[in-house]
């Protein structure tokens, strides 16, 4: 990986900013047959800044950023292997629990191809000391073609149910975005009072073509849907600031109000319809919160807030019905309560929270077509979440640091099962991929030396195991993990006469190479793949070099 950053003047009123980066992996796992490795990654990206300050009271800031890659798949490993529909008719190689260095595909691996191409334009007038206007307009583009074989090593012959041989599942999408958005910001204060009031609007078109994906070794016919999105938005957020008790109260109000219009058209010849979507949204969401400084050094406070996620249409539906009708909007409304302090003689921070959240309408994605890719989103209502995180951060000695933090999460679904018009889902108790305790512990020694600095870093991460999916019948456990990390950085090396700063960085992560899982699925048993799982990331070390003039 390379980083180099440019930041130079051009004039006492205008500057340029230069960031490119470079990003090579060889492989996560290697390919014994042909085409790429699994997990590979060559990507470049770009990043263009230039700020001009026209006048005292008015300043442009404009940024391009393109981003270019070509990557491969990571390998969808099947880790458990139990008696499918269609287990007869498929030869599912290479299974097992272990995390493997490498497999021999039955088909070529192929790369994906991604290009990104984003402008954002800033104009910020100060008008008076208290008040500044703020626009913001952006578009962005994006274009990928990306390849998935999740069944990499089994082959079919489903000949004698009168479809072809070959892969269970082979997908080859095209998707294409456009998005643009303005906003409008107005900044203010007064003696009591800050205030930011606004406008936004959005708008986007997309567009998805899988026709050249294959299920059971029969190429799919036409597999095409495109949308149009709608958003506009007016929000506001209000702090007031008494004069009583030495201003220590804020008392924060805000709210948005948004319109949303949703359009889609899917064209699914291999399940037989076309179909279209138009439906428009609108919500209000107000927010409360109430602050308190116990001193300087501590604050604590309480919010309650509701937020909106508009409805709309699954791209990927394998039913007529179920695009037609959508899903409708995704309600929130949470309670939360924290304190924010520095003790010890400013030795110790603490920022602890508290929250209950209720969900109303849960757009919850299930398989409702014959592979995991076909999708639609059901709305699961009374859903909640609750639970309490926390970070300490502790000096120790002179140079000696310690970071914990901490989350607790318990989250339970709002109903046993849902009737659809593909069949009746029976889900699990819990949110897929919440785990109830995840906590992360970190150890820093700096020690001064004549040239620079030395610092040592430990680090140990431990995540809870999880659900991967609310829908019971392809629901699998990817069990508990932790993993070690550390580094020693040696930092502000001055090399004579020569300016500028040298920072050495020796690091190495997942160090006890922990085989744990990041997603998985049991949607392939079917086939008689019982368990597929993606692994996290293999031990790794490496030497980061940087120098700063």
């Amino acid at each position: 990986q390379a980083n180099t950053v440019i930041n130079a003047p051009i004039s006492d009123k205008a500057a340029v900013k230069l960031n490119y980066l470079h990003t090579e992996r060889e492989e996560l796992v290697e390919n014994n047959g042909a085409g790429e490795n699994f997990g590979m990654k060559d990507n470049d990206s770009v990043v263009l800044d230039l700020r001009l300050d026209a006048t005292d009271t008015f300043s442009i800031d404009y940024r391009y950023e393109k981003a270019w890659g070509d990557s491969s798949q990571r390998l969808e490993q099947t880790t458990k292997v139990a008696p499918g529909a269609l287990t007869f008719f498929t030869e599912i190689t290479q299974a097992t629990s272990d995390r493997l260095d490498d497999v021999t595909p039955f088909r070529e691996i192929m790369q994906n191809d991604l290009e990104i191409d984003a402008h954002t334009l800033f104009l910020t007038w100060e008008a008076s000391d208290n008040l500044t206007v703020k626009s913001i307009t952006a578009w962005r583009e994006l274009d990928n073609e990306y390849f998935s074989d999740p069944l990499a090593t089994a082959v079919g012959d489903y000949t004698l149910i009168g479809r072809g041989t070959g892969a269970p599942s082979y997908a080859v999408s095209n998707a294409e975005f456009e998005q643009f958005s303005q906003e409008i910001q107005v900044l203010g204060n007064t003696d009591n009072l800050e205030y930011v009031v606004g406008l936004y609007y959005y708008e986007d078109e997309s567009s998805q073509d899988a026709a050249g994906s294959s299920s059971l070794g029969v190429p799919r016919p036409t597999d095409f849907s495109e949308a149009e999105n709608d958003s506009l938005a007016v929000f506001g957020q209000f702090t007031y600031i008494p004069q009583l008790m030495d201003q220590r109260w804020q008392l924060t109000v805000g709210g948005r109000y948004s319109e949303d219009q949703r359009k889609a058209f899917r064209n699914n010849a291999s399940v037989g319809f076309v179909g279209n979507y138009d439906e428009d949204f609108s919500n209000f969401t107000p927010s409360l919160t109430v602050g308190f400084d116990i001193n300087d050094d501590m604050n604590v406070y309480g919010k309650v807030v509701s937020g909106f996620k508009s409805g709309g249409t699954s791209q990927r539906s394998a039913n007529e019905e179920l695009f037609a009708r959508g899903f409708d909007e995704e309600d929130i409304l949470s309670y939360e309560l924290g304190f924010k302090g520095d003790f010890w003689d400013r030795r110790a921070r603490l920022n602890m929270a508290a929250f209950y959240m209720e969900l109303d309408g849960l757009q919850a994605s299930v398989q409702t077509g014959a592979t995991p890719g076909q999708r639609d989103l059901l709305p699961i209502d009374n859903t909640t979440l609750k639970g309490f995180e926390f970070d300490l951060t502790l000096l120790l000695t002179e140079g000696l640091s310690l970071r914990f933090d901490y989350g607790y999460l318990d989250t339970e679904l709002g109903e046993d099962s849902l009737d659809s018009p593909v069949g009746t889902f029976f889900f699990v108790d819990v949110m897929s991929y919440a785990p109830e305790s995840n906590y992360t512990l970190s150890l820093d020694y700096s020690l001064p030396l004549d040239n620079g600095a030395l610092d040592f870093n430990v680090n140990y991460a431990y995540q809870d195991e999880v659900s991967t999916s609310i829908n019971s019948s392809d629901n699998t456990i990817i069990d508990d993990y932790s993993v070690w990390g550390a580094a020693v950085t040696w930092s502000n090396i001055t090399l004579g006469s020569i300016p500028g700063d040298l920072k050495l960085t020796l690091w190495g992560k997942n160090l006890g190479d922990e085989e744990y899982g990041i997603i998985a699925t049991g949607a392939w048993g079917v086939f008689g793949a019982s368990e597929v799982t993606t692994f996290g990331d293999p031990r790794s070390y490496g030497l980061t070099v940087s120098y700063d003039y």
